[in-house]
């Protein structure tokens, strides 16, 4: 491109065109010292690719229509950002009737001028220029003068890669491997790791058994090894990557308002105040409730109404029977209740239950095959699952209710109430995944999004992740890293950033935007023996292990970044 040509072809413009021109060329005037010319493969899209392009709606975490003309600063117009990483992007391109395009790419002069046979439909790779975190586009000149061009930036997904590829010292992790190998030997039961950086997945490891111990709490004389692809209860992670993501997307696609009532999703949520409370106050846990109702058990404190062994019959609980135990607005206290109901207005909102929507509109999407409610079901083998609690959900024979099955828990989710009350589908529990499955939605939550498709926008995400005023320590649904009261969760050095979940059954995950890092540790710690202690107390052997409290793998892990 010259000035000269461009200053030639502008005299006979239309005025609209004129002012394009002269804010294209100021663009170009002030970048030309500093870029270099650059080449990229350029290929015609594949065939999904040109499906997306032409279905007439808008995809990936980019996509514009350039050149257009939205402000009166030169350098502002056809220019944007987008979240990348080093070695990694493709840049899909409808050219309609443009014959050459120039753009510039992080400081690197791209001329995109394909043969006719490749047709308008182009996929670039930009691998070779993309960088961890904001990267910088721009166009600079497309011809012939008039035409449009649009371009489309899919939103990035996990690669395979090294530790010192992401700046971990691989040393410092397989000193990570000794510690879990010894608990193990020790007699713990078993994980699976997985750490990605900047896009990069660099550390993916197995630990220990799937199946160990025999329902009396004796070893098995033949355990299975846990597998990179095990299945884990991802317990209250069900939380985040099942109902939050669900009510993510719905609130960015404008069906939800979380600052409305209850009432306006869930009718037939009213009397005793329930009329005052409003969505984001399940979200944040300060509706009022008490953390749990045993609906499993025809003892439970609540009263001989409140059991239920029907589904139906526990959303009808839940809707319009369990107290209040608190006024709205106090202090937050974590309850499955809260996650019970917004599971509940998921399922009001898209007509759907929650299980199928979240598979049919989420995870088939994203290819995550091995995340789902109620797996035995659904044709998984109780051999791919993490086994849990030993001797059904009796504690080692100190709890009893008659719908327990006394055996091994595998396959089924372990808690009672999502079980045993809601037939295995609910808000706050029931999700099964692989750690690579979970990682996937875990490093969506950096971006918003997966592949040619948006889930949740980045104001949503904001929204979602931000700590409350009520508590520090929650966000809407998710735990956030403010301060240092969840240090036994994320670690000593995770950043202020960093927000992630936690599962009863031993799952930990972590994402911090700070460092682009995303952990995800599931352990069975629960399939583990009953150790009594004084006073009638016991604890499951799992929990006492540092690895199944989290917080001493958290930090060995920031501490292995150079």
């Amino acid at each position: 491109m010259t000035r000269s040509r461009l200053t030639m072809q502008a005299i006979v413009w239309p005025k609209p065109l004129l002012l394009l021109a002269l804010l294209l060329l100021s663009s170009c005037s002030s970048l030309h010292s500093w870029i270099t010319l650059s080449s990229v493969p350029v290929s015609t899209a594949n065939i999904s690719q040109q499906q997306a392009l032409t279905a007439g709606e808008l995809i990936g975490q980019l996509d514009v229509v350039w050149p257009g003309l939205s402000s009166n600063r030169a350098l502002v117009n056809n220019r944007q950002r987008f979240t990348g990483y080093s070695g990694q992007g493709t840049l899909l391109l409808d050219m309609g009737n443009s014959q050459r395009l120039v753009l510039t790419l992080n400081g690197h002069q791209i001329s995109v001028e394909p043969a006719a046979e490749l047709g308008p439909l182009l996929a670039l790779d930009i691998s070779g220029y993309t960088r961890n975190g904001v990267n910088q586009l721009a166009l600079i000149d497309i011809q012939p003068v008039g035409t449009t061009v649009r371009l489309v930036v899919p939103y990035p997904q996990l690669t395979d890669s090294t530790p010192e590829a992401a700046g971990f010292s691989d040393t410092a992790l397989h000193a990570l491997d000794d510690y879990i190998q010894h608990e193990v030997a020790q007699g713990f039961p078993g994980a699976v790791l997985l750490i990605a950086k900047d896009g990069k997945i660099v550390k993916h490891t197995a630990y220990g058994y799937a199946n160990r111990y025999q329902q009396d709490g004796s070893a098995l004389a033949e355990p299975e090894p846990m597998q990179l692809d095990t299945l884990f209860d991802l317990a209250s992670n069900t939380k985040m990557y099942a109902t939050n993501y669900a009510l993510m997307q719905l609130v960015s696609s404008g069906k939800l308002d979380i600052n409305k009532p209850v009432q306006h999703y869930i009718a037939e949520y009213q009397g005793d105040g329930r009329e005052q409370r409003l969505v984001i106050d399940l979200l944040q846990h300060t509706a009022g409730y008490d953390a749990e109702v045993h609906f499993h058990r025809p003892d439970n404190r609540h009263g001989a109404m409140f059991y239920s062994l029907d589904r139906q019959r526990s959303i009808e609980l839940i809707t319009t029977a369990v107290p209040f135990v608190r006024q709205r607005g106090e202090s937050a206290v974590y309850s499955d209740i809260d996650y019970m109901l917004l599971g509940l207005v998921v399922e009001r909102i898209t007509g759907m239950s929650l299980d199928s929507y979240l598979e049919q509109m989420l995870y088939q999407p994203m290819g995550l095959h091995n995340t789902l409610f109620n797996p035995l079901q659904k044709g998984v083998p109780a051999s791919r699952i993490a086994a849990t609690e030993l001797d059904g959900n009796s504690r080692g024979g100190r709890v009893a209710f008659p719908a327990d099955k006394r055996s091994v828990v595998r396959g089924f989710v372990h808690d009672e109430k999502a079980r045993y009350a809601f037939d295995g589908v609910a808000g706050h529990a029931g999700l099964f995944s692989t750690a690579h499955d979970t990682a996937q939605l875990a490093f969506m939550a950096l971006t918003g999004g997966y592949g040619l498709t948006k889930v949740f926008s980045e104001a949503t995400l904001a929204q979602f992740v931000s700590p409350s005023g009520n508590d520090a320590t929650i966000g809407l649904g998710w735990r956030t890293a403010v301060g240092t009261a969840l240090n036994w969760q994320f670690g000593p050095y995770a950043s202020r950033y960093a927000f992630g979940h936690t599962g009863w059954t031993g799952t930990v995950t972590l994402i911090d935007p700070y460092y682009q890092l995303v952990i995800v540790l599931l352990t069975n710690k629960k399939h583990s023996p009953i150790i009594a202690e004084a006073d009638n107390n016991y604890y499951f052997a799992g929990d006492r292990f540092e690895t199944g409290m989290y917080g001493s793998i958290m930090s060995k892990i920031y501490a292995a970044m150079q």
